[in-house]
């Protein structure tokens, strides 16, 4: 009697992510702009970059209420604005996509070693072989994270660009 063959386990199908594409769109606006007015590349904005910064979303501030907004803001009292306290003056935080981030966190390592390296370009076909082999994203929905976070608009984007999204997710 003949033994069945044997089928190797199925690969997890991916879920549909439950995500705001238009919210993530929006965060990742938001740090474009930061980063464009972060004027020496330290990843923190003094008083006068924010008010332009600011103004640059067409909200126009007076340099007294862009200090202000940067004292309420400023988490560590250094007299300086990080993204992420950016984010949080912006009401990022309200967003609800705290998920996507620690989805996002967990594709880092792989990525890395999928992309060769941080500074590695991923395309969608590239994101959706590494989120759906851990069953997580479907095609669409990496095409939709790609999107959102391409500033160049070349359809890719760099590990480090997806692990920022993802750190500050």
């Amino acid at each position: 009697m003949a033994t069945p063959a044997r089928r190797p386990p199925a690969q997890p199908q991916p879920q549909p992510l439950t995500v705001d594409f238009e919210a993530l769109s929006y965060i990742s606006r938001l740090v474009e702009a930061f980063q464009a007015f972060d004027s020496d590349s330290d990843g923190l904005v003094t008083a006068p970059e924010l008010r332009a910064l600011l103004a640059s979303l067409g909200l126009n501030r007076s340099e007294a209420e862009a200090r202000d907004m940067l004292a309420r803001a400023d988490g560590d009292r250094d007299g300086l604005l990080g993204v992420e306290e950016f984010l949080e003056v912006m009401n990022a935080g309200e967003l609800g996509l705290g998920a996507l981030g620690a989805l996002l966190q967990a594709a880092v390592p792989a990525l890395e070693s999928f992309a060769g390296g941080p500074d590695g370009a991923l395309g969608a076909d590239e994101l959706a072989r590494v989120l759906g082999l851990m069953g997580t994203a479907s095609a669409e929905d990496c095409a939709e994270i790609v999107a959102c976070m391409d500033g160049d608009g070349d359809g890719t984007i760099t590990v480090e660009e997806f692990k920022l999204m993802a750190d500050l997710l």
